[in-house]
């Protein structure tokens, strides 16, 4: 039995009601900030009663209040959880919330209306309000939450909160309803009382001397008719006083020692090390206690990954995932981490964001990717597009993973747009708010938008995370956040004189040959998506793209020459390019010299990825550099503008 959703409407950052599916396991919830991922944890525990909130769990800032000027806060909150996966023993148990569907439902209403500092509240099971609710179910849902700045020294150390009490008290519920019952003392009660009486005692000890002293002293003083005898011991013997005494130590060392003097207070170790043992305690709790009672287990926790390095964070992420798989415990986290992002299998990703007060939450294994796809391909065979679970899977590494944070993706396809695409978005962003009078980001940082070098023509695997091309007769969710793929047209090469296969000089109109590149199929089906766009250069590549636009070809030049390795040939060309003003050239002209420039870009003494960090310094100071329009408008349309085909 577990929380198969949770649906909020009307709380914290939630105006319209959203839905949120869970799975059984492991759920990584992730996104970018104020997506909505802490509205969500919030809301679960308050609907199963977690009990870090206290008595008090709601205030005015519960009820959603949106920014706009004037707005009033939500007249109420409702929360409600649907469980599946019940047993016949979870069927009976939760009878009172079944809905015969295969489902338990558990609601809870809070009114904005005020009342000795308490706001009106109404909890019921299933489908009627009305009927009597027993509150004696929530002792059958155990829930924790780590917070996100959690203090794991505080909360591992003795006293009423301390998670080393709450471990104990419920490794030993059965054994202390037993206590109770047959009126004796828990058999640690027994150790601790005579223990106490040892010590109290003994002639050999100091105790007994002291609490003779303050009866001699108290004789004294009031003699003996009015005084009172006294007997001096440890605090009382009562189990819940024993577990909140108790202290954890560690030692550095898994095995540890015999001698238990070697070990040391929390406060001499790490922060990441002290949550790890917050964590391990929790885990403790809640795979070893409460095998009868307790029917639901839920870890709720935000950032797992603070203070802990990558590796550490892989390790814990990857025992979180067993200890789910093995139907123990829901697990639930949040995490900005894209090291756990890339290490969490993509079946326990659960992607969302936040628009105008709506969580859109997308289940990365909703997407479609487990569906093969046909494109219809100008000739007469289709393009069948195998299933891509497999391929993310392994290409979702920490560098691709960040598209799970951000607002916005450009998809490229090697190094060199990685390089330049993000200095050529602050002058396309630039003269794009001036042209039209916006105010989009000034930059791809501040609007949020991650550039993710796919190495290779592989939109057909990363874009069904955004849009549904080519399974349209399935039941599948997107990541509702803007995505733009820039390609190019790859055209084919033709034979030269040596029948070796070169690619054609100078690919322009009217001789523009069609281009090879397999995404092109995809560019029809996409591009009528809400979410995704695929860009495409009108010639070759982006650098042969580059150089035919304006004068680029002496700016391009320029760089190659003032880089260039000792070869007076090479050299003395690419110094002739570099002193003309190609802006009013002919296209054939163009072509020509580009192929030139991308011949010594290809250079193994160069190469593309040097060429683009090389250039993309020359893209901030040159004022004059003309932008192709293909990748002005991917990045307008990543950040959120409009471009020609919308």
């Amino acid at each position: 039995m577990h929380l198969s959703n949770i649906s909020i409407k009307g709380y914290k950052a939630v105006n319209e009601t959203s839905t949120i599916a869970l799975h059984a396991g492991l759920n990584v919830i992730v996104g970018e900030n104020a997506s909505g991922k802490t509205s969500i944890i919030d809301a679960i525990r308050l609907l199963l009663r977690e009990d870090e909130f206290g008595y008090s769990p709601v205030s005015e800032s519960d009820f959603h209040k949106s920014f706009d000027e004037n707005s009033k806060p939500a007249d109420n909150f409702i929360i409600q959880g649907k469980f599946s996966g019940l047993s016949n023993d979870d069927i009976v148990t939760f009878l009172p919330w079944y809905d015969l569907k295969s489902h338990a439902t558990l609601s809870l209403k809070f009114e904005n209306k005020e009342k000795y500092g308490r706001y009106k509240k109404q909890v019921w099971g299933g489908s009627s309000k009305s009927s009597v609710f027993e509150w004696e179910l929530f002792d059958k849902i155990n829930c924790i939450y780590l917070p996100p700045l959690r203090d794991a020294e505080a909360k591992l150390k003795e006293g009423k909160s301390s998670r080393l009490a709450s471990l104990l008290k419920n490794l030993e519920a059965s054994a202390i309803k037993d206590s109770k019952k047959t009126n004796k003392l828990h058999k640690l009660e027994e150790e601790f009382k005579a223990f106490n009486d040892r010590i109290a005692t003994s002639e050999e000890l100091p105790i007994k001397g002291m609490n003779d002293k303050i009866s001699e002293q108290l004789k004294a003083a009031v003699g003996k008719n009015f005084g009172q005898h006294t007997h001096i011991s440890f605090s009382e013997v009562g189990f819940n006083r024993i577990a909140e005494s108790l202290r954890l130590f560690f030692f550095p060392d898994i095995d540890g020692r015999e001698n238990k003097d070697d070990y040391r207070s929390l406060s001499e170790n790490s922060l990441g090390h002290n949550n790890l043992l917050y964590l391990a305690t929790i885990l403790a709790e809640l795979i070893n206690t409460g095998e009868q009672d307790e029917r639901v287990k839920v870890l709720l926790v935000e950032e797992p990954e603070a203070h802990l390095h990558p590796q550490l964070q892989i390790k814990l992420l990857k025992h979180l995932e067993n200890i789910a798989k093995e139907g123990k415990v829901q697990v639930i986290v949040t995490t900005h981490s894209p090291v756990l992002a890339s290490t969490a299998s993509i079946n326990s990703l659960i992607h969302v964001s936040c628009n105008n007060g709506t969580i859109y939450a997308t289940p990365i294994k909703d997407t479609g990717l487990e569906h093969p796809v046909t494109i219809l391909q100008k000739s007469k065979d289709d393009l069948i597009i195998p299933p891509s679970c497999v391929f993310l899977t392994r290409w979702l590494d920490t560098t691709k993973s960040t598209l799970l944070f951000a607002k916005g993706i450009i998809l490229v396809e090697g190094i060199a747009e990685a390089f330049m695409l993000p200095r050529m978005a602050k002058k396309i962003l630039k003269k794009y708010n001036t042209e039209n009078n916006t105010d989009l980001a000034e930059n791809l940082d501040e609007a949020g938008v991650s550039v993710i070098n796919m190495n290779g023509i592989y939109f057909k695997h990363f874009m069904r995370l955004f849009c549904n091309f080519g399974i349209e007769d399935k039941e599948t969710a997107t990541i509702a956040i803007r995505c733009a793929g820039v390609t190019d047209q790859d055209p084919e090469k033709d034979l030269n004189e040596n029948g070796k296969r070169t690619i054609p000089a100078c690919p322009i109109i009217p001789n523009h040959p069609d281009g090879k590149n397999p995404a092109l199929n995809l560019v029809a089906t996409i591009n009528k998506s809400e979410h995704c766009r695929l860009f495409v250069g009108p010639y070759k590549t982006l650098e042969y793209d580059l150089a035919m636009e304006g004068n680029n070809i002496q700016s391009m030049a320029q760089v190659l020459t003032d880089n260039w390795h000792n070869k007076e040939d090479v050299y003395s060309e690419l110094k002739k390019l570099s002193e003309k003003d190609w802006s009013t050239e002919t296209p054939k002209n163009k072509g020509e010299a580009a192929n030139k420039i991308l011949k010594r870009i290809d250079d193994s003494n160069m190469g593309k990825g040097y060429f683009a960090q090389l250039f993309s310094e020359a893209i901030a100071k040159d004022n004059e550099l003309v932008i192709p329009q293909y990748i002005a408008d991917a990045v307008v349309w990543a950040c959120g503008g409009k471009v020609s085909d919308q």
